[in-house]
C-alpha cells in the first residue's frame, strides 16, 4: 500500500512538471530532424553560379501548425565558414528543442583576393560586396522559406534572421539597409547594379523578406541611421568589449591588418534602438574577445559558460517577443502587393497597395537622390509626373507592414 502511494506521488509530480513546461521556453523534445534543400541559385564574386542550401531543423513529433521560425548565419568575415559551424548548430538543435524552426543558411562567401593585393583600396568594395552578397541570400532564404510556410509550418508573423559574428553584420543588413538612398550613401560602396539590385534573385520571387526581429551575436551594421525607418524590427544582441575583429562600438573593420570599413556594434545598435523606440535586449560581455561562445575561442569551460548565458537571453528574449506579440500570421508586405501601372509612364502612374493604412510613398533617382515624398491612406494613389526628365526612378512604400521598393520607368 505504501509503494503504491510513493508511485502514485511520482506520477503526479511528473504530470505536474509536464503542465508547467512552456513551449518555446522549455526544451519539451528530445529529438530533432535536420531537411537540406536548395534554396536559390546566384553568381559568386567570380561570377560563377552556385546553388545556396540550408538545412532545416524541426522538432520530431511535433503537432503544432503554426511555429517561429529562427534563420541563424555562421561567422567567417564573409570570406570562410559554414552552415555546419558548431555554434550555429548547437543553437539550432536547442531552440528546435523548445518548438522552434529553426534553419542555418549557407550563403555567398569570398573576395577577389588578387585585385586587392593589387591595389589595397578595392579592399573595402570588395568586403562591401561580399557584405551585399550575403545580405541578399538572406533575403532569399527568407522569401523560400515564406513561400514553404505551410510545408515547414511556419508562423510568418514570427520570423527572426541573424547569426554569428558575420552573420549578426547579414541580419542586421537584410533588415535595415532596404532603401535605394541608404545603399547609396554607403561607404565602402555596394555593387547593386550587377549584384542583384536591393532585393537579389535569389529564393523565391514574389514573397517579402521581411523579418520580425534580428539576432545578432557579436554583428554590426555600417550604418544605424538605416533602422529609422524599420522600428518595427525588435532586436536581440551580445557583444564583448574586447572585440578586436567586429567593433564593439564604431571602429574599422580589419581584414589581415587591413582597415576596410567603419562599422558600428552591438553597443551602438542598441542606443539607436533604444533613441528610436525599438524593442532591443542587449547584453555585455565585459572583457570578453570576439564570439566567445564558440567552440575553440577561449578555454571548453569559458566557451560553454558564454554559450549558457547567450542561449538562456536569447531564450528569454523570444519568448517575451513571441508572448507579446502572438504567434499567428499576419499580413507582410511582399512585391507582388505593390502594383505601378502604366510602367512604363509618361504623365501619371497609379500605386496600388493591397493592404496597410498611413502609407508613405517616396520617389527617388537612380542615386538614391528623395524627388517627393507624399502620405496616403488610400490603397491607390496617383503619383504626377510631369515634372521628371525621362529615366529610370524608384518609388518605396512604406506602412506597418514593411516597405517595399519598385523600379518605374518615365518616357
Amino acid at each position: 500500500m505504501k509503494m503504491k502511494k510513493i508511485f502514485t506521488i511520482i506520477a503526479a509530480m511528473a504530470v505536474f512538471t509536464n503542465v508547467q513546461a512552456q513551449r518555446y521556453k522549455d526544451k519539451i523534445f528530445t529529438s530533432v530532424s535536420i531537411d537540406s534543400v536548395i534554396y536559390g541559385t546566384a553568381n559568386t564574386f567570380s561570377n560563377a553560379p552556385q546553388d545556396l542550401k540550408m538545412n532545416i531543423y524541426q522538432p520530431v513529433n511535433d503537432t503544432a501548425s503554426n511555429r517561429p521560425l529562427l534563420v541563424f548565419a555562421h561567422g567567417g568575415s564573409f570570406v570562410g565558414g559554414s552552415r555546419y559551424a558548431g555554434d550555429v548548430v548547437y543553437l539550432c538543435n536547442e531552440f528546435a528543442k523548445r518548438g522552434y524552426v529553426c534553419v542555418s543558411i549557407q550563403y555567398r562567401l569570398g573576395v577577389d583576393i588578387t585585385e586587392i593585393l593589387l591595389d589595397q583600396s578595392q579592399a573595402g568594395p570588395q568586403f562591401a560586396n561580399a557584405v551585399w552578397r550575403g545580405t541578399l541570400d538572406g533575403r532569399g532564404a527568407i522569401r523560400y522559406l515564406r513561400a514553404n510556410a505551410n510545408t515547414y509550418k511556419i508562423s510568418l508573423g514570427q520570423v527572426y534572421l541573424g547569426g554569428v559574428s558575420a552573420g549578426g553584420v547579414l541580419g542586421l543588413h537584410e533588415a535595415f539597409l532596404d532603401l535605394p538612398s541608404e545603399v547609396g550613401a554607403a561607404n565602402p560602396k555596394f555593387d547593386t547594379v550587377t549584384i542583384g539590385g536591393i532585393e537579389g534573385s535569389s529564393g523565391t520571387p514574389g514573397q517579402s523578406w521581411r523579418v520580425k526581429g534580428v539576432i545578432n551575436l557579436c554583428g554590426a551594421i555600417g550604418d544605424v541611421n538605416w533602422m529609422s525607418n524599420n522600428k518595427n524590427v525588435s532586436i536581440f544582441s551580445v557583444h564583448g568589449t574586447k572585440d578586436a575583429t567586429v567593433p564593439y562600438k564604431t571602429d574599422y573593420f580589419s581584414f589581415n591588418n587591413l582597415k576596410i570599413g567603419i562599422l558600428s556594434g552591438s553597443f551602438v545598435v542598441d542606443s539607436m534602438a533604444k533613441l528610436l523606440g525599438m524593442k532591443s535586449v542587449f547584453y555585455t560581455f565585459k572583457d570578453a574577445p570576439h564570439v566567445p561562445f564558440s567552440p575553440g575561442v577561449g578555454t571548453v569551460e569559458s566557451s560553454t559558460s558564454y554559450m549558457d548565458t547567450t542561449e538562456t537571453l536569447l531564450r528569454d528574449f523570444l519568448f517575451d517577443d513571441i508572448k507579446t506579440q502572438g504567434v499567428g500570421v499576419y499580413n507582410v508586405l511582399a512585391p507582388n502587393d505593390v502594383k505601378l501601372y502604366p510602367n512604363p509612364a509618361k504623365e501619371m502612374v497609379t500605386i496600388d497597395i493591397a493592404f496597410g493604412t498611413k502609407n508613405i510613398i517616396t520617389l527617388m533617382d537612380l542615386s538614391g537622390k528623395i524627388i517627393e515624398t507624399i502620405q496616403s491612406n488610400k490603397a491607390s494613389t496617383d503619383l504626377n509626373l510631369n515634372h521628371l526628365q525621362t529615366g529610370i526612378y524608384f518609388v518605396n512604400i512604406y506602412n506597418e507592414n514593411g516597405s517595399i521598393t519598385k523600379k518605374l520607368i518615365v518616357e
